[in-house]
C-alpha cells in the first residue's frame, strides 16, 4: 500500500467524532480544505474498490456517506489489532522453532530470521525461536516449498510456570527497545497540545505524519503477546490508551478546521 493511501486511511480512522466507533459520515465534506484537496474523490473510490471503505446514501439528504470497513480500520490502525492480540487466550504451550543452517550459509539464515521476526517470534538463543501461538504468517512460512523454509522444525512445549515464562519472554524479545519506541510515540502524542494551541491545518498535518510513523515503528517491533505474558513494565497498553485520547482530540480539531473553512 502506498504511503499516501496509508495516511489517508489513518486520517479517516480518527476523523469521526468517536474515532474507535465507526460511523457513516460525509468524509468529502469533512476533509474539504485541509487534507488531500486534489484527487480526494478518486482516492476514496479506490479505497472502496479495495474493500477499505463502504458507502451508502443518506435517505434524507441524498449525501454519499462513508465509513471504514474492518479491513480499513485494521490498515489505518497500523495493520494490527492490538486489543485482539493482547486479549487472546494463551493455551500455555510454547511454539519452539528450530533450524539447522550453518553460519557459512548466511543468506539462508538471514531469510529465516527475518521471516521469524516478522511473524512475531522471538529469538531465545541462536537458531531457537519461540512464539506463544502459531501466527498465520508462520503457518504460511512452514507450508512453503522453499529449501530454506523447509529446514524449520516446529515443536510444542508446555509452560513450566509463570517465573519461567517471564524469563523466556525477557530472553526472546528486547522489551527495553520496545518500550523506548513506545516512549517515542507517546512523546509525539504529548506534542499535540502545541498543535491544538496553534490551531492550523499545517501543524495538524505535520503532527499526523509524525504520530502515524511513530506508532507504526512501535508496532513493528512488538510481538503483541497475550496479556498474561506481558512484562510488568510494558508500555504498549498505556501508549494505546494515550493514542485513543490523542486521536479523539485530533478529530475534534480537524472538524473545527473544516467548519472554519466552510464558513
Amino acid at each position: 500500500m502506498k504511503s499516501k493511501t496509508e495516511l489517508l486511511l489513518y486520517r479517516l480512522f480518527w476523523l469521526a467524532e468517536k474515532p474507535m466507533r465507526p460511523t457513516f459520515r460525509n468524509i468529502e465534506q469533512s476533509f474539504e480544505g485541509w487534507a488531500y484537496q486534489n484527487g480526494l474523490i478518486a482516492q476514496i473510490e479506490r479505497l472502496e474498490s479495495q474493500g477499505f471503505l463502504e458507502a451508502k446514501r443518506d435517505p434524507a439528504t441524498g449525501e454519499r456517506l462513508h465509513r471504514l470497513t474492518a479491513a480499513g480500520r485494521l490498515a489505518a490502525g497500523g495493520g494490527r489489532d492490538v486489543n485482539a492480540a493482547w486479549g487472546r487466550k494463551w493455551d500455555r504451550r510454547w511454539r519452539l522453532l528450530l533450524f539447522d543452517v550453518p553460519e557459512c550459509e548466511r543468506s539462508k539464515r538471514r531469510k529465516l530470521t527475518r521471516a521469524l521476526s516478522a511473524a512475531g517470534c522471538g529469538c531465545l538463543q541462536g537458531s531457537v525461536w519461540i512464539a506463544p501461538t502459531t501466527p498465520p504468517a508462520l503457518a504460511t512460512l512452514m507450508d512453503e516449498e522453499d529449501a530454506e523454509c523447509s529446514q524449520l522444525l516446529l515443536l510444542h512445549a508446555e509452560s513450566k510456570g509463570k517465573r519461567v515464562d517471564e524469563q523466556m519472554v525477557r530472553a526472546a524479545w528486547n522489551f527495553e527497545a520496545i518500550n523506548e519506541r513506545y516512549q517515542e510515540a507517546i512523546a509525539v502524542m504529548d506534542r499535540f497540545s502545541g498543535v491544538a494551541s496553534g490551531g492550523t491545518r499545517e501543524l495538524l498535518d505535520e503532527w499526523t505524519r509524525e504520530e502515524s510513523t511513530a506508532w507504526r515503528l512501535a508496532l513493528d517491533g512488538d510481538p503483541l503477546l497475550p496479556e498474561e505474558l506481558l512484562p510488568a513494565d510494558y508500555l504498549g497498553r498505556e501508549a494505546w490508551r494515550r493514542r485513543e485520547a490523542s486521536l479523539y482530540e485530533a478529530a475534534r480539531l480537524a472538524h473545527a478546521l473544516g467548519s472554519e473553512r466552510a464558513s
